[in-house]
């Protein structure tokens, strides 16, 4: 049987070079954990509370220049008591993601010795063929030896395969090996980074614990003041019912005159009572956009903390008291500009006596309402942008707090209060 014919001759064209082939391709790619993506996103998530961390921060520091405790600065450290909260536990995950990657590098890298005992056993074998075989390998003598020209063909092809494996096998060998190298650099990365995380996490473990002694010392402080907070939040509920008011007096007045327009086109004896609130096509268009925004519009200031939430909650300071929230409070820094959260026409300006100004603008069937501002920037009839500026937040007993409410007005005319924080960005 001719050695160009021989089981041996054909051993590198076997399934098993091309798995190793793959092997190599998959090693020069250098493809990432599977949990890589997900501590990316960790990662970012770490930063966005960084930032925030860092303005809550500022605005406490306002606040406590004042030289007296308020009832921001409370809820503020309350904020930022939730904030640290969430960036510990984004740490925790991110030190279980790297736990994962050290031992997926460990694994792999295994796999990787693996591979390179057996590609050295595998090139030990060749070499070893070739040395007792040495005396056949005289290129010209094995090739001219052949019994015909085809035959000389074969065994020129066969010397040509037997080389070109070989030097395919060193190629593996050297594969491999970088590869470990990477795995092994990697490994030693990773751990670096769970050192200085896991440092990090305690150093905002010990200001977890500062800021919440800090919000005691702010309560104890507060609380001796009973007397002078229920004066104040009388006057606070006072203003969120007479705000709550004049913001359906002015959307009633809108259904009442879209009524007015669609009676005119409805046919003759048809009820009042069943004309539908309407909108125009072009306000249909703008309501169809703001839908399909939602969680995803802007803040109505560039920088601030909430520090009030939508619905009923507890008092921040007083025992046993619920207050409701219309929509969302956002502590800022004195004079901060109000935006606009989404494009829209300002269909009302309005004044709370003791309470500042108010914007409402009109988006199709919703309304988003700006409160608690010193001055106003726009005059009813308006057309404005997004984060164009509406006016500017008021400071009242030592806070600045922004104010939006969002409102939607049902195909019935009923209205519905609803919670801006599904809405805006977070």
């Amino acid at each position: 049987m001719d050695r160009s014919t021989s089981p041996s001759a054909y051993r590198a064209s076997s399934p098993r070079w091309t798995k190793w082939w793959v092997l190599l391709a998959a090693l020069a790619i250098g493809l990432l954990p599977v949990s890589a993506q997900g501590r990316k996103d960790l990662e970012t998530k770490r930063d966005a509370l960084d930032a925030q961390i860092k303005e809550t921060s500022a605005l406490i520091a306002k606040a406590r220049s004042e030289q007296r405790s308020t009832q921001q600065q409370v809820q503020l450290l309350e904020a930022q008591i939730k904030q640290r909260q969430e960036l510990i536990s984004t740490m925790n995950s991110e030190v279980f993601r790297m736990d994962q990657e050290v031992q997926d590098t460990r694994d792999s890298i295994r796999r990787l010795e693996g591979d390179l005992e057996k590609l050295k056993d595998e090139y030990a074998r060749m070499v070893q063929f070739a040395y007792m075989n040495r005396s056949a390998y005289d290129r010209l003598s094995y090739i001219f030896a052949a019994e015909s020209f085809a035959q000389a063909f074969r065994r020129s092809r066969y010397l040509e395969q037997l080389a070109q494996h070989r030097s395919q096998q060193a190629e593996l060998i050297q594969g491999t090996r970088n590869a470990l190298a990477r795995k092994v650099d990697a490994l030693q990365a990773t751990r670096q980074e769970k050192s200085v995380l896991l440092d990090r996490q305690l150093g905002e473990a010990r200001k977890l614990t500062e800021d919440k002694k800090g919000q005691q010392l702010a309560l104890e402080d507060l609380r001796k003041e009973e007397g002078r907070l229920k004066k104040a939040l009388a006057k606070q509920e006072k203003q969120r019912r007479e705000l709550a008011a004049a913001i359906r007096k002015a959307i009633e007045s809108e259904i009442a005159k879209s009524r007015a327009a669609a009676a005119k086109k409805a046919p003759a004896g048809t009820p009042s009572g069943k004309v539908e609130f309407t909108l125009t096509p072009e306000a249909k268009e703008l309501n169809a956009d703001f839908e399909k925004n939602r969680g995803k519009l802007p803040w109505p200031v560039e920088k601030g903390t909430i520090t009030s939430v939508f619905g009923k909650q507890a008092h921040p300071v007083l025992r046993g008291i619920q207050i409701e929230n219309n929509g969302l409070d956002i502590g800022c820094l004195p004079g901060a500009p109000v935006r606009a959260i989404f494009r829209g026409e300002v269909s009302s300006v309005i004044v709370i006596p003791g309470a500042g100004k108010a914007v409402m603008l009109s988006h199709g069937a919703y309304r988003t309402v700006y409160s608690n501002l010193r001055e106003v920037a726009v005059n009813k009839g308006d057309r404005v942008d997004t984060k164009q500026v509406v006016g500017t937040v008021m400071t009242e007993d030592g806070a600045s707090t922004a104010h939006i409410e969002i409102w939607k007005i049902g195909s019935d005319g009923q209205l519905q209060k609803v919670d801006p924080a599904a809405w805006i960005l977070q």
